[in-house]
């Protein structure tokens, strides 16, 4: 009984230093958000400007496993805010370019286990029709990443004390090198867009992570970040001028670690009078998190403008360290453009 309490107090802290002890072999630091299609530029360099408009915002926001040590409401979270712009359609026959950044802050556990990361992006977008049905895009990405630890914060096996509990002043013995460092990334991705009926559009991309493969460890060691493989696709179809179905998918692969999910979304688009089209959409759905969560989804678009709320139910073996919590999202995004005569045809829109 006694052990057990105490491996229940301390497995939080066991967790954060596994955590970093093998962040090389998993992705709780590649960073990963349940409504990953919000998120272009970190899933596909190849979308960067991407999308009807000269401009896009957008803002993420995940908080996993609040509660789950003391009374701290997010020891997990994330945020990530971009940026990307699209030009050049005036002037590359039907084709267009795009350059954007993005900004990830991601904090961990007791010891603040730190990864912060600054990228910037570029694609070219082709069509291969004057009215741009069919789109292959590739694109680039450059970045730098931050990461850092407080190792005082945490406790280790040699600082275990009989009957008395951890003692932070005992030599850890563990052989740290260093608590934070600094290291470029670089990524590229391809994505192919086919608009097939006024009804049915289908995408397909592949992007690569860590192709120069940067060291990636706090200990002594020259461990290296894998190739990560990021494999994604996605169909939408209109099944009227009020209803869109959007389903889109995701697989990750590094060094034996893996991750997938899939997302299936309902808008219901409120019809404007004046020009017979929705302006204002409601949403509704669920993401899932194979073998891991399932996070009902719900959302508002304003014009230009969408916010979508999800939480993740944690159905793994995780669900007792993480007092059941999985943790909310938010993800907001506005595309806008310079002038009100912009050409909203760059990127194929039916009309019924």
């Amino acid at each position: 009984m006694v052990f057990r309490q105490r491996l229940r107090r301390a497995l939080p802290l066991l967790v954060s230093i596994w955590l970093i002890i093998s962040s090389q072999f998993l992705f709780s630091q590649d960073i990963h958000f349940t409504q990953f299609f919000t998120n272009p530029l970190i899933l596909n360099p190849a979308q960067t400007g991407n999308f009807n408009g000269n401009y896009r915002v957008g803002f993420n926001f995940k908080g996993e496993w609040p509660w789950a040590i003391g009374t701290t409401p997010y020891n997990y979270h994330t945020e990530s805010p971009y940026v990307d712009f699209s030009f050049g359609e005036n002037k590359i026959t039907s084709g267009w370019m795009g350059i954007g950044c993005n900004f990830v802050n991601d904090e961990a556990g007791d010891g603040m286990l730190t990864y912060r990361k600054f990228t910037l992006s570029y694609a070219y977008h082709q069509a291969f029709d004057k009215r741009h049905r069919f789109v292959l895009s590739a694109g680039v990405s450059g970045s730098y990443v931050l990461r850092s630890v407080d190792f005082a914060k945490l406790y280790f096996n040699d600082q275990w004390v009989e009957n008395e509990g951890f003692n932070t002043n005992i030599n850890s013995n563990e052989p740290i090198q260093r608590q934070s460092f600094g290291m470029f990334d670089l990524g590229a991705g391809l994505n192919f867009s086919a608009q097939v009926t006024q009804a049915f559009k289908f995408t397909v991309g592949f992007s690569m992570l860590h192709i120069n493969r940067p060291m990636d460890n706090f200990y002594a060691d020259a461990e290296r970040l894998g190739f990560r493989f990021q494999p994604t696709a996605g169909i939408e179809y209109k099944i009227n001028n009020k209803l869109t179905l959007s389903v889109d998918g995701y697989y990750g692969y590094e060094k034996a670690a893996e991750e997938g999910l899939i997302s299936a979304m309902l808008e219901y688009g409120v019809i404007n009078k004046k020009t017979s089209q929705p302006d204002n959409s409601v949403y509704f759905g669920a993401c899932y998190r194979i073998g891991d969560a399932l996070a009902p989804l719900a959302g508002y678009q304003f014009k230009k403008t969408r916010l979508l709320l999800s939480y993740d139910i944690t159905l793994s073996q995780l669900v007792n360290p993480a007092k059941a919590n999985g943790g909310p999202e938010i993800s907001i995004v506005h595309v806008g453009s310079f002038t009100k005569e912009f050409n909203d045809k760059k990127v194929y829109c039916p009309r019924f």
